[in-house]
C-alpha cells in the first residue's frame, strides 16, 4: 500500500489485523516507522461497499503488474 500527502509518500506494510475494543487494528510499518490504523465498523462497511464495485473486483482477480523497472515474467 503506499499513501501519498502533500508532505511525503510511503510504502505502508500491514502485517497484522486484530478486532479490539469494538474496532478493527492494522499494524505494520509506515516507511521506517511501526504505524496502527484502526477503522469503525461503518468504515469498514462502506470500504467493503467501495471494494465490491466490478472495476475493483476485476483489479482484484488479475495478477499483479510487474514491478517498475523489471521485466514482465514469461
Amino acid at each position: 500500500m503506499r499513501v501519498v500527502t502533500p508532505a511525503m509518500k510511503l510504502d505502508v506494510r500491514i502485517d497484522e489485523l486484530a478486532a479490539k475494543d469494538g474496532l478493527l487494528q492494522m499494524s505494520g510499518v509506515a516507511g521506517m516507522l511501526p504505524c496502527e490504523t484502526t477503522l469503525r465498523p461503518s468504515e469498514l462497511r462502506t470500504m467493503i461497499g467501495k471494494l465490491m464495485r466490478p472495476s475493483i473486483l476485476r483489479l482484484l482477480l488479475r495478477a499483479d503488474p510487474p514491478a517498475p523497472g523489471k521485466p514482465p515474467a514469461r
